[in-house]
């Protein structure tokens, strides 16, 4: 099974950090015990969506409506409880929005992810194939794949380490038991802290399953 070919035929306009990446990591897979089709499947998923498909490095910040902007971290759907008064002023501010979202602007959230000076939300905000985030986990993630991550975010979307984090963190989850039982609402707790775009997931898990196993039926969900 070759799962540099199953990610590129699942997004064919994926950027090039991530197909090249993907070929770089491949022999790595094995040594994860990501080697089933619905492992490989339950994996992807959750990458292609943390990515768009493929197109997205690094979490874009920048919110041109309201409207959108407290959806997604507006009171009642996020800890920064972004107001529907001070949000015009975070609008097109990739920079002002993580540093309220992730930052020192969220004093919870900024605990939690280990941003403790001014910047670090836009820094460290969400970056490579699952979109980590947070200057701790860069630097943990960093120490593990032996790249100066925290000095260096940049290099968490540079193909030779974009997916190697994502495994870290897939493994430190448990997650190729949860794949096994296709409990895709778990691992999507475990990657994501909650359930934000499940439906989507689990197109992106029918679409992997067929290319990974030639159009077979894709089992149920198990959750």
């Amino acid at each position: 099974m070759d799962i540099s070919h199953i990610f590129a035929d699942a997004a064919p306009h994926a950027k090039m950090n991530y197909t090249a990446g993907l070929q770089i990591a491949a022999p790595k897979f094995a040594s994860f015990g990501i080697t089933t089709p619905i492992r490989v499947a339950n994996f992807l998923a959750q990458v292609l969506h943390e990515t768009g498909g493929g197109l997205v490095l690094f979490e874009n910040m920048s919110y041109s409506t309201t409207a959108r902007l407290l959806e997604i971290f507006g009171v009642g759907n996020h800890s920064a409880k972004v107001t529907a008064a001070e949000a015009p002023g975070l609008l097109r501010n990739a920079p002002a929005l993580a540093e309220r979202v992730y930052g020192l602007g969220n004093p919870t959230k900024a605990r939690e992810l280990g941003n403790t000076q001014p910047g670090d939300g836009f820094t460290y905000r969400g970056g490579g194939a699952l979109q980590t985030t947070g200057r701790a986990a860069y630097r943990k993630m960093g120490n593990r794949i032996g790249v100066n991550l925290e000095a260096n975010p940049g290099l968490i979307v540079d193909s030779a380490f974009a997916f190697i984090p994502a495994l870290e963190e897939w493994n430190d989850g448990h997650l190729n038991a949860e794949a096994d039982a296709n409990r895709i609402r778990r691992i999507t707790k475990v990657i994501n802290g909650g359930t934000n775009g499940l439906p989507e997931r689990r197109r992106w898990f029918k679409k992997v399953w067929a290319i990974a196993t030639n159009g077979s039926p894709p089992p149920p969900f198990g959750d």
